[in-house]
Order: C-alpha cells, then structure tokens, then sequence
C-alpha cells in the first residue's frame, strides 16, 4: 500500500509532503486497498479480523501519520489528487476505526491495543485534533474558545457561505474524524483483557489515553466538530453512521474510567488520574455535546421541555435525524426507542455527574436526571400494561413522562404513556443510572438538625425517594430482560442510608421530630417500599428484589447496623405501615430454609444467600437488647413518660420480640435437634433475649426472694411486671410468660442450645465465652420462671379459646422439641390443669435439661476466668440432679431473672403490642406474601362459624385439618354465629 518503512509502534511514518507527490494511480490503488480492508473489518467476524489487522497495521498506521498531518491546502485545493488524497485519508480512518471495533476475543485485543497504544504514543489524537479545529474553521465555525452553544447558533449562516467554497470531499473528510477521536476513546476498555497477568499493561494503555486525552484537547474539539456538524443540514449528511452512538460511548467510557479509578485507586498517581479524567468530561464542548443528545432523546420521548436548547440542535440529534439510526421512528410517533437511545439518556446522566461548575447547575442537573428516572418508571408501567393486556397496544400518545416535575407514583402510574417509550431490556439500566446519578445532587445531607434544612431540600429529597420507591416497584422486575445480567447491588446500596439519627440517641429520649432526611424518606414511601421488597424477595428468592435486598442489608451493617437503619423508620413511619413491615418479616421467617444452618460455609445458592442476608437482618436488630438496655439505664429520665416516638418505637420493638422471637427459636431448636449446630451470632442474639423476657415475667418481692424451701411462688409473691403507661399486668404477666414458656418455647430452646456446650470448640475463639455466659444466664432465668409457671398458666388459661395447649403436638412451642422436652411441656400442662381442679398450688415438674452439660458449660467458664457465672452453672446443675421439689433453690435461681431495666419495663405487653398488627390471617403457620404490604391483606371469615379470618383457601384448609374443624363444630352447636 506504501513503501516499506518504520512507523509500528509510534516510530517515524510517512511524511504529509511524501503522500502528496504521489501520482493519482498510486493513490487509487491506496483508496482501492483501503476500501477492501474497510470491508473486511466491517464483517465483525474474528478469522477475517485477524488476517487483515495483522497484514495492515504496520502500512496503516503509517498512513494515519500523513495523513492526519496534511494541511488544509494538501486537501481543499481544486484538481483530481486532491480528492484521491481527501478519499484515501477518509477511508484510512475507517480503517483505523475498523480494526478498533474488534471482536469480542482475546486474540483481537492483544492486535488492537498493540494498534491503540502505537496511535497513541505516535501522538495521533494531536494530530487528528489540530486537523480537526483548522477544518472546522474553515467551513464557516467560530473559534474554539467560545460557548459551544452560541457556536451552533453563530456559526450556521456563516457555514451556508463558506459551504460553497468547500470542497465535498473536504467536508466528508472533516466529519469522519470526531468518530476517530471517540472511538480511540471508547476502545481502551474494549481491549482490556480479564487477567490479572495483563493488568501492568492495561494501566499502561489507560496513562498513555489519559495523557493524550489531556495534552490534544481531542474531546472538546471532537464535541465543537459534532454539534457544528449536526446542526447544518449539509454536512449533517456526511456524518458516519453511528457517530453520535460513538459519542455516547466515548462519554460512558470517561465515566467509567473516572469511577474505577476513583473506587480502586489508593494512590496520589491514581487520584491525579481521577481528577484529569474529570476535567476532560467537564469540558464545556463535551457536556455540552451530551446534553444535547441525550435531551433530544428525552424531549422526544416523554414531550417535556428542552430548557432552551436550539430547535436546530433539538432537530439534529432526534432519533430519526441520524443516519442509520435504529429509532422507531420520529419523535411523537409513539413505539419504543433503539437501545441506542437509552444508552444516549444513560450517557447524559453519566456526564451530568461530572460536570464542573458550568450550566445547568445543580438544580437543572437533578431535573433532567429525576425526568430520565420518570421515563423508565413510565415505561415499564406502560410495560406491564402492555402484557397484562395480551401483547396489544403501542405506546401512549400525549404528555411527559410520568413524574418528570416531581410528581408522586401514583400520579406517575396513572399519567399517559411516554411518546417513545424505554426497551424493556434498558428500562432498570435508564432507571438504576438516574437514580444513582441524582443522589449526590440533593442539597440535604444524611445527617441534619431540622433547622437547618431548607423545606426545598426536603421535598427534592423526598422526590429522589419517590421515584427510588417507583424503580423498586416497577423497574427491577425489568432486569429480568436484560441482555446481561445487570448490576442489582448498587440500587441496594443506595438505599441503605445512614440516618444519623441511632445508636447515639436513647431509645427511651427519641426527638419529637425525625430528621430531615428520615423525614424525605418516609415521606417519599421507603417504608412501604421497603415491605414491598422484602415480600417480592421472599416470593422468589432468585429474583431480583432477593439480590436488592441482600445489598441492602450488606451495606447497613457496613454502615452502621441493620438496628440504625430500621429502627428510626419504624419509630418515626405510619404506625400502621410498620407493624406490617414487621408482620412479614415474620412470614420470612416461616420461608427460611434451616437444612444448611453454618453461615461460614458460604452461599451454594440464591435462596441461601438470601435466607442468610434475611437472618443477619433480624439478628443484627435484635441482639443489640443489652446494649441498649444499659444505655437505658444509664440515661433513664426519670419518671417523665418517653416521648412519642420512643412510645411508637418501644410498641414497635415489643411487637417485633412477639413476632420474631417464636419463630426464631422454633427454628433454631428444630435446626440444633436435627443439626446439631446454628450460625452462633444469631442464637447468641436469641439467649440474649430470654433473661429479658423473665425479667418481665416473674418480679418477686423480698418476702419472695427471701423463700428456699423450693415451693411455688405464693399469688401475693408473683406479679406481672408493669406494662407501658404504669398498668399493672394481669395473672399471665401481661402475655410475657405465655410468649417465653409457650410460644418461645424457652425450656426446649435451651435443651437443644445446651447440646452445643460439647462443640464449643468448634466455636470462633471470640464467640465462645459470650456463647457460654449467654447460655447459662437464659438457663437460670428460664428456670426461675418455670418454677412459678404451672400455677400461673392454669390461671392464665381461661379466656383463651383459640390457643393450644402447651402439650398440643401442634402449638408453635412444640414444634422441633425432642421427646424430653415434650414430655415436660405434657407434664406441666397436666400439673397445672390438676392444681386448678383442685385449688391449691402444684409442684413444677423438673426441667428436662442434662445437668452433665451443665457443669461442662461450667468447666468452660473456668477456663475462660468467670468464675461467678461458672458457680451459676455448677448450683443450677445441683438444683437439677436434687429435683425441682426436694430442695431449697439455688442460688442461681434467687437472682435470676434480673430485675427489668428501664427499656424492658417500658416495653408495652405482648397483647398491647399486637394490637397494632393489621388483622390477622387465623392460620398459625401462614406464610402468604402475596400483594405489596401485610395490610393490604383481605381476609375472608370462616364459612362455618365466622369467627376468625383466612387469607386465601390453603390457609383455610391447613387451619381446618389442625384442629379448627372441630373448634368450629363446637361453636355452630352452641350458636357462635
């Protein structure tokens, strides 16, 4: 093609003057060879790639070197060799464009970054950029320095005049290079190659663009050439195919180079290299350039304003303007968009979040970013309609996108359908990138006094939350169409928000007011759409919401705790919202699977993964209890009632002990009996609980405390701890013994717990102690309270028509207890039942835990220096080899349970608690998670009796074969109807 000579690998090539005295049949052979390379490449097929770039690269890039070096009169000068030398210099660049648009393999990498890293270092983006800015000059542009916007507007007229003097082949030369420039751009990640032994190389390739990029000024010129070129109706036609697509690549190249830099890089060499990749996407041209295109896209599909942008412009970068578009058609013609288009919205975004200070300010920022949010929310909307609808229907004709001015998702939902709408395979990633790009432009920060914060910043945050609540809604069930699995982890972390607001602050002293932030987020729907999330993953566990979840809880626990996160929402949230939130953590509870119980082993699956993200939720809320229970202490107020929010918080926090706690612990004794081990930190979190339970149970008086002859506790000697607002509890102890003995089933629980003290080996170093200390604590508090439960569960029992007996085989309690435990559960049922019919107090059946394991956890705790708990263990091991009866108690059993601290005496009874749950399904076991939120739930009456309700027929069916068939009978013959 030329004569032999260096150029490879950045050496000296050709000269401009040696491709200019060539004579016009040399130069035809050029073009003719050039033009069958450029067909070859344009076959996209790996064998064809490989046998043309490794013949042309050499010839190739020492063509570019001239050619991209010629000057202005070397090309517009009238006469035959002028254009063969303009015709050669265009197709070498669609060659070089070619061989930069590789196939997906290895081989085609290691080819065309050898061929970037020679233009590069052969300082071709100089060269092409200077070519660049003295061609436009030339066809009527104004000077680089001035706004790019006033360029376009300026520069048309004069373009009409110089048009006439210029050259044709001069003009399709000069519109082939802003498509140079991008696509040596966008190529650096394509030919990056995934292994670690290539990583020296590729940061090679990333410093030599960046330095380019950064010396040449190539972007800011490359965007001038493209909006001047797109604006005037001639040299508009000359554009490449697909140049404004390989813009838009380009910029979400910059974008991505800037995040990975900024993510990976520890370095002052890679935040230098963040701040420049910055400073380039900030360019006035640039940002400029990808406004306009994607704008043009967003105005034509959702009809909204352009903010000013030149009808010229607008018209330019519509869909159906660029040749070879892929668009559905013009603007306002209704259908779908190309993906092409969504990656233009995507683009903007993206760009938007590197602005400099320069137009369109903050303010203008989050408006297009929400808008493009609106439009993927509309689409998918319009979406789901479409398929609901049988596959009929286009899309809507009329107004904006749904939400475009902040408007809220109802209003969004029922708003008409965009003119062009999203692809659905695009429609989480147009969604994900606007919400993520418009966070950082929220004037309100996480942690705020309300008196600074300006009601404007709140309600933009509250929008922001809208629309994340709408993304969560309607655009994640959309990643299931995406060509690639997408990204779901970033949307989670993005809305694991650090409130500021807790542990600092005492649960018994919350402020009157939540915080500004808080405040956006319930006011935008996070409650429900947290619900809404967690019910759609429990539903499906390999679903995307399941993923979104995960990320959500990872990220608060790396934040702060999952404690932090959930607790201001539910103290501060719709009261009636939150006790569903907490109603169907319950029912996920019912869906975990406990057939692989050692979180240490790792995820084998998504359903694993998620059953353990769901479990590390509740035990990261719950097993703060003593912590917060000191801290209590330490700032009790006195005798003044807690604040509002502390009352809500401590109803909410009952309510979740009443919900969780039974299911945990069935599950936990069912896993440790078939197991024979659990993940530690959870059941720690458990035994934590239990001495807080029987602090609530059981508060004796000194006359009480002074007893040791082993008998049960006299009526005057055992009250009920004081429920919320001073009320004095009831014989059952407000409901608090009914849910530890009964419903906790906390004998059986530390049966099966006390069966690990022989692996506590097995155990991490640091979990051994607390596992131990927590063990025998619960163990001497359970105790204390069984001593004084047969009496006062038989006086509890009546007024419970619907409760199972302790022993029933199929109450919540039972459930996973082995044969010893059951048998005790049976004898105390009994024990109480023949000390009500005759009147008189009866003696506790002795528990049915191994006093070997005992003194092994004792031995243990020597071991590990506490001496105190170890002699707990030792007496409580004595008190079970003497018999519940035969003697006085133990001195474990005297102190145990603690006296309640200031947060467990304020903890409202079980049976207040639960009266803020929505109705309730009459199916003890029901796991229904159908619909968005626990109160949205209809319950049907029974058909027989019309006392209880049931969510759906299997509910009704599992009730009726657990006993409700005959309950019912009994209550239609005695005219409960």
């Amino acid at each position: 093609m030329l004569p032999a000579g260096p150029g490879q690998d950045g050496e000296e090539g050709v000269s401009p003057q040696h491709l200019s005295r060539l004579r016009a049949s040399e130069l035809r052979s050029i073009s003719g060879s050039l033009q069958v390379v450029v067909v070859c490449l344009e076959q996209e097929r790996l064998a064809s790639y490989l046998a043309v770039c490794g013949l042309v690269q050499g010839p190739l890039l020492r063509l570019l070197s001239a050619t991209l070096r010629l000057r202005l009169r070397d090309l517009s000068s009238g006469g035959v060799r002028q254009e063969l030398i303009c015709e050669v210099a265009r197709l070498g660049v669609y060659a070089a464009i070619g061989v930069l648009r590789l196939p997906d393999a290895p081989p085609s990498r290691h080819l065309a970054r050898r061929f970037l890293l020679a233009l590069l270092r052969g300082q071709a983006l100089h060269a092409a950029s200077r070519q660049l800015a003295t061609l436009v000059q030339s066809v009527g542009a104004c000077a680089p320095s001035v706004d790019a916007a006033a360029a376009a507007a300026a520069a048309a007229p004069a373009a009409a005049q110089g048009h006439a003097a210029t050259p044709q082949h001069v003009l399709t030369y000069t519109c082939s290079l802003p498509a140079l420039i991008h696509t040596v751009t966008s190529s650096c990640v394509q030919t990056m190659v995934a292994f670690a032994d290539e990583e020296p190389r590729q940061r090679e390739l990333v410093d030599e663009l960046v330095a380019a990029l950064e010396g040449s000024w190539a972007l800011e010129h490359a965007a001038q050439g493209l909006l001047l070129q797109a604006c005037n109706p001639r040299t508009r036609s000359f554009l490449v195919p697909g140049a404004v697509d390989v813009a838009t690549r380009a910029h979400g190249i910059l974008s991505w180079l800037h995040e990975y830099e900024s993510d990976d890089g520890e370095g002052a060499v890679d935040r230098r290299l963040a701040a420049t990749l910055r400073a380039l996407a900030s360019g006035c041209c640039v940002q400029h350039a990808a406004r306009c295109i994607g704008l043009a896209v967003l105005c034509g599909a959702d009809g909204g304003p352009a903010y000013g942008l030149p009808p010229e412009l607008l018209a330019a970068f519509a869909p159906s303007a660029e040749p070879g578009a892929g668009g559905a058609g013009a603007a306002g013609e209704g259908g779908e968009m190309s993906d092409g288009d969504a990656k233009h919205l995507q683009a903007m975004v993206w760009m938007l979040g590197l602005r400099g200070p320069a137009p369109p300010g903050r303010r203008g920022a989050l408006a297009l970013m929400l808008r493009v949010g609106w439009l993927a929310v509309a689409s998918a909307s319009q979406a789901r309609a479409v398929e609901r609808a049988g596959g009929g229907g286009g899309g809507g004709g009329g107004g904006g996108g749904g939400g475009s001015t902040g408007a809220s998702t109802s209003a969004a939902m029922a708003a008409p359908g965009p003119r062009r709408a999203v692809p659905r395979q695009e429609i989480f990633g147009v969604a994900a990138t606007a919400l993520e790009g418009a966070w950082p432009f929220l004037s309100l920060p996480g942690a705020v006094e309300r008196a600074e914060a300006s009601a404007a910043a709140v309600a933009e945050a509250a929008d922001w939350w809208r629309l994340a609540a709408a993304v969560v809604d309607r655009a994640v069930p959309c990643s299931a169409y995406c060509a690639q699995p997408p990204d779901l982890f970033p949307l989670g972390d993005l809305l694991a928000v650090d409130w500021g607001l807790l542990p600092g602050c005492d649960v018994l002293s919350l402020p009157a007011e939540p915080p500004p932030a808080l405040a956006a987020a319930l006011d935008g729907g996070l409650l429900r759409c947290l619900e809404r999330l967690m019910r759609r993953a429990g539903r499906d566990p390999r679903g995307p919401e399941a993923t979104v979840l995960r990320a959500l809880v990872d990220q608060a626990c790396e934040c702060g705790s999952i404690w932090s996160y959930l607790a201001p929402l539910l103290a501060y949230g719709e009261p009636r919202q939150a006790a569903a939130l907490v109603a169907t953590l319950r029912k996920l509870l019912r869906t975990v699977d406990w057939r692989a119980p050692e979180a240490d082993e790792g995820c084998e699956s998504d359903d694993a993964c998620f059953h353990e993200a769901l479990l590390l939720a509740v035990t990261r809320f719950l097993m703060p209890a003593k912590e917060r229970e000191e801290a209590a202490a330490d700032a009790a107020p006195g005798g003044a009632p807690p604040p509002p929010a502390s009352q809500q918080m401590l109803r909410l926090l009952s309510c979740a002990a009443c919900e969780w706690l039974p299911e945990l612990a069935q599950s936990l004794t069912q896993a440790l009996l078939c197991h024979g081990m659990v993940h530690p930190e959870l059941l720690c979190a458990l035994l934590e609980w239990l001495p807080l339970l029987a602090g609530r149970c059981v508060v004796q008086s000194p006359g009480a405390a002074a007893a040791d002859d082993g008998s049960p506790p006299r009526r005057d000697d055992v009250r009920g701890g004081a429920g919320a607002g001073g009320e004095a509890a009831d014989h059952d102890g407000g409901g608090w013994r009914a849910l530890l003995m009964e419903e906790v089933g906390g004998v059986a629980l530390l049966g099966a717990s006390l069966r690990l003290v022989p692996r506590v080996a097995d155990l991490d170093p640091e979990r051994r102690l607390p596992f131990l200390r927590g063990l025998v604590a619960a163990c001497c508090a359970v105790a204390a309270v069984a001593r004084g439960l047969p009496w006062l569960a038989a006086g509890a029992a009546a007024g419970r028509p619907e409760q199972k007996q302790a022993g029933d085989s199929s109450s919540p309690a039972a459930v996973g207890q082995s044969g010893t435990e059951a048998a005790w559960v049976q004898a105390s049922a009994a024990a109480a039942a023949a000390a009500a019919a005759a009147g008189a107090p009866a003696a506790p059946p002795p528990l049915p835990w191994r006093s070997g394991l005992l003194r092994e956890a004792a031995a243990g705790l020597r071991s590990y220096g506490d001496q105190g708990m170890a002699a707990h263990a030792e007496g409580l091991a004595a008190y079970l080899e003497r018999g519940a009866g035969s003697d006085g108690a133990c001195e474990a059993l005297r102190q145990a349970p603690p006296p309640p601290g200031p947060l467990a005496s304020a903890l409202p009874p079980p049976g207040e608690a639960r009266r803020l749950l929505p109705g309730r399904c009459a199916n003890p076991r029901c796991a229904n998670l159908e619909g968005d939120s626990e109160a949205d739930l209809t319950l049907k009456a029974c058909s027989g009796c019309g006392a209880v309700g049931y969510c759906c027929r299997p509910c009704q069916s599992a009730h009726w074969r657990a006993g409700h068939k005959g309950e019912c009978g009994r209550m239609r013959r005695n005219g409960g109807r």
